[in-house]
């Protein structure tokens, strides 16, 4: 899985949310559990 820049996650368990950055390669993991991609707004 690969991010991109300015997508927004968030953790189901915690709701913490994370906006990317930087462009990576990889799953974004919080709580053990993978974040899920928020639609565009």
């Amino acid at each position: 899985m690969a991010t991109k820049k300015e997508q927004v996650y968030k953790c189901q368990v915690c709701t913490n949310v994370v906006k990317v950055v930087e462009e990576g390669v990889g799953t974004l993991v919080c709580c053990d559990k993978p974040m899920e991609l928020q639609a565009d707004k």
